[in-house]
This record gives structure tokens, sequence and C-alpha cells, in this order.
């Protein structure tokens, strides 16, 4: 039913827009900010989850790896428990990244197993349980569980990376949860804590590795 919102494309570079799986906070008019996970991105409309509402005015304010973005726009429609906007004709930069920090934004959208648990005052406690973990960085990572965290929590996950022996274990924060309504487990954006330099190198191995095999197959 969105074909009839689809004729427009924006002229937004993608590089400023919001990037797939990541989470914006989207303001309606009189409302406080909600953060929502992006389902869609381009190249004639964005998909968010649920906002609730139908149609009027919506500000996004967000990060991707270049740096941190604010733009208006409309609420197209719903189709379930999705949102579907106009693609912006402008956006506005809040702060540009430099060269380092764009690096550690860096995210390779891709599953690696992992596990997680606890870590209350920044100690992991218990036994790791199988978690999905995606959208790697250096800074941090998407933790799916079938349980949801608050935001500030902490966990502890391992990793296991090809460029790494063996799996790496690290200290995240919760920053957003949300669930994924399409299999109700939650979805948790991770900010690392304290990564060590050793860990580091093997996060920044692993998308370097990642991407030069994606760029090999005409994908990147």
């Amino acid at each position: 039913m969105f074909g009839l919102f689809t004729k427009a494309k924006t002229k937004v570079p993608l590089s400023k827009l919001p990037q797939l799986h990541s989470f914006v906070d989207v303001t309606l008019p009189g409302k406080s900010p909600k953060s929502v996970s992006v389902e869609s991105v381009g190249p004639k409309n964005i998909v968010t989850a649920a906002v609730g509402a139908t149609s009027g005015a919506a500000t996004f304010t967000y990060s991707n790896a270049t740096g941190k973005y604010r733009f208006q726009t409309k609420i197209l429609g719903v189709r379930g428990n999705l949102t579907l906007y106009a693609m912006p004709l402008k956006v506005d930069v809040l702060q540009a990244m430099s060269g380092a920090q764009k690096r550690s934004a860096v995210r390779m959208d891709t599953i690696v197993p992992g596990q997680w648990r606890g870590a209350k005052s920044g100690r992991g406690t218990g036994d790791f349980q199988k978690g999905n973990i995606r959208d790697i960085s250096r800074g941090g990572c998407s933790l799916i569980i079938d349980q949801q965290i608050a935001r500030g929590g902490e966990v502890e996950i391992k990793l296991s990376l090809k460029t790494a022996k063996e799996p790496i274990v690290l200290l995240g924060e919760v920053m957003r949860s949300e669930q994924i309504q399409s299999s109700g487990k939650f979805n948790h954006g991770l900010r690392f804590h304290g990564v060590q330099p050793g860990d580091d190198r093997a996060i920044m191995e692993f998308i370097n590795k990642r991407q030069s095999e994606l760029r090999s197959r005409g994908l990147a």
C-alpha cells in the first residue's frame, strides 16, 4: 500500500542517512524523542519500528560512521508495527567525525557466533548464554537475545573472530533496547568499555577482512 508514496528520490548522500539496523531518535510534535530501530533505508523511503503516529511531521536525530545528523520529514503511513517516512530533502550536520572516530564507528553488518552474561558493576557473573551478535564495530555491537536488559545495564560478550586465535571477551553497556516484532527477541545496542589493544586490533582486522571479501565479490 506504500506504492503511492514512493515517487520521489532523495539527493542526500547515503553516507549522511541512518544505517540499516541502527537506532535513531524520532521526535513527533509535542512528544519526547523515541528510540526506534531502522528497518529500511532508501532509495525511495525510510522505514522504522512503529513510533505511534500514522501521519504528520517527524524529526530524526542519529549518528552514523561519518557524524551526527538531524533531518525533518513526514510520516507517509504505517504497516503493522512499522512506520514509513518520506526521504529527507535536506540533512543537517550536527557533528562531523574525525578520521579516528570514523574508523571506530565503522560497523560490519554480519552475524558472529557469540555468548553473553550479566556483568554487574563491570564484572561478569554466571554462565555464558548463546546470543546473536551483529553490527560489530570497534566501539560496540548489537546483541540479540530472548530477554530484555534495561538501558545502562552491563554485559560481557564473548566473540569468536577468525582474526583472533581465542574468543575475545568484551564489556558492553546497553545504550538502547527494542523488541523485534518478527521474532519477539530483543535487540540491544551495546557500547564497549575498556577494550584491550589486542582485542581492538582483532575487531579492526575482522572488519577489514570482511570488507575486502565483500569488495572482491562486488558487494561493497
